[in-house]
């Protein structure tokens, strides 16, 4: 049967007796333990994930231990389950008791599917970007409280800064209307512009359609030589994924509840949202004494409140209460985990050495492909796996003797005459390639292991 199979088969109130009264998970673990064994059940097959089958070990004294890195749930749905009977005298676990245990090891890393995983981490880090937001000097971490919370002003140009009122002035009185190919701003834009930004210590985000013509390093020497307010280090060049300024404003603002920000644009093209900020100036005069006002309130009406203002204490005690049960949970399966391994090991045993790698690296590759939280994780994952396999190889578990270039034995401290007799020549070459394995392992180790990090 695969995976999901058994699950349907199942009764859950005979799961959790395996899981409480067998595994000792305790009862506030229940719901947890009941929303996972729903979610199998109705989880799609994943075809990619759904070949390799699951090993199944029974220990002598009945315990059950599933074989390899611990797997996501929604890797596993699809894919056979093979019980290992190395001991005759072992009966088959009923299916009820057979999901007890195969849902205490696949829930290793927490009791949760992969989604209920992606959508906790989404949640907590929405609730983490939430605010309030502070520009502090750098590692200056300790005066939080004296920072200036992080604020945003939108800016477009043309009928904001470059105003049809000021172009006519200096048309009229013979004077250059641009410098370096681009309008002049009108000064006293400039001026309210000023304004905003001594009274708010708000960031420039320059959204105007000049991004797209000047690039962002032209548009920032610019902002420089001309001597403008704040400082504008991000500027709106049009890509593939982000076309519009209102789908640019939301990647920069996305989970960020409490973030302060105004539009200051003469068009409106933007969400029903970000309408709520935005002030649609008047092209004619660009920004007025009115604009002045209204942006600064927008953009101060945070800065009194009290940090305990963005707090949500129900969500924080229900995400404590939660991450409490899951890391009991999980210190109980770790110390199972590692059991056997422990136990079987030998002082005088050096190979043993590679099968407690193997097991930590087995213990990594199960975290990275359950969080797969950051770009990258994949290369990770496959060298880790390529070092369970020189690990393998090492030890000598292969059927045969596979080919072996012997040419080269020599920096291997084997000699070229061992091969020459034949009754030996697969034990040699057998030889020759665990030590090759062996050298190669610690090569993958040494450019890659530091890199293993969340």
């Amino acid at each position: 049967m695969t995976y999901q199979e058994y699950f349907h088969q199942a009764d859950f109130n005979e799961v959790w007796k395996t899981l409480h009264d067998v595994l000792g998970e305790p009862e506030e673990t229940l719901p947890l333990y009941q929303a996972v064994f729903e979610s199998v059940k109705d989880m799609e097959k994943d075809p990619k994930h759904s070949i390799e089958k699951i090993k199944v070990h029974l220990s002598p004294n009945g315990e059950v231990y599933v074989k390899g890195a611990p797997d996501p749930q929604e890797w596993l749905v699809g894919r056979e389950i093979k019980v290992d009977f190395d001991f005759i005298d072992i009966k088959e676990k009923d299916v009820s008791e057979m999901v007890g245990h195969l849902l205490y090891w696949s829930t290793l890393y927490g009791i949760k599917t992969q989604r209920m995983q992606k959508e906790g981490f989404s949640k907590w880090l929405k609730y983490g970007m939430r605010g309030p937001f502070y520009t502090l000097p750098f590692n200056d971490f300790d005066k939080i409280g004296e920072g200036v919370m992080v604020k945003y002003i939108f800016l477009d140009f043309d009928g904001v800064l470059n105003t049809e009122q000021y172009q006519s002035q200096l048309s009229i009185e013979g004077q250059p209307t641009k410098d370096e190919n681009v309008p002049l701003f009108d000064p006293k834009a400039v001026a309210n512009l000023t304004e905003i930004v001594n009274s708010t210590k708000a960031e420039i985000v320059i959204i105007s359609s000049w991004g797209d013509i000047l690039g962002q390093d032209k548009i920032i020497e610019m902002w420089e030589e001309r001597g403008m307010p704040g400082e504008a280090r991000i500027v709106f060049v049009p890509n593939e994924k982000c076309d519009s300024k209102a789908k640019f404003i939301n990647e920069l603002i996305d989970r960020c509840v409490f973030l302060p920000y105004i539009i200051l644009d003469d068009e409106s093209v933007f969400t029903p949202e970000q309408e709520e900020f935005h002030l649609k100036i008047n092209p004619i005069s660009g920004i007025s004494k009115q604009d002045v006002k209204r942006s600064i309130e927008i953009l101060n009406r945070l800065d009194k409140l009290p940090s305990s203002a963005f707090d949500d204490r129900a969500y924080e005690e229900e995400n404590r209460r939660i991450s409490k049960i899951n890391s009991k949970s999980s210190d109980q399966k770790k110390l199972r985990y590692w059991k056997s391994t422990i136990l079987n090991d030998e002082a005088y045993d050096w190979s043993w050495n590679l099968i407690i790698l193997r097991k930590k690296l087995e213990y990594n590759i199960g975290y990275y492909r359950f969080t797969q939280r950051y770009d990258g994780w994949e290369k990770d994952v496959d060298c880790m796996v390529l070092a369970c396999k020189l690990i393998d190889i090492a030890q000598r578990k292969f059927d045969k003797a596979p080919y072996v270039n012997i040419r080269n034995c020599e920096r291997f401290k084997m000699k070229p005459t061992e091969f020459d007799d034949k009754d030996s020549l697969d034990y040699h070459k057998e030889k020759l390639r665990a030590e090759k394995a062996y050298q190669l392992l610690w090569t993958v180790l040494r450019q890659n292991m530091k890199e293993w990090w969340d």
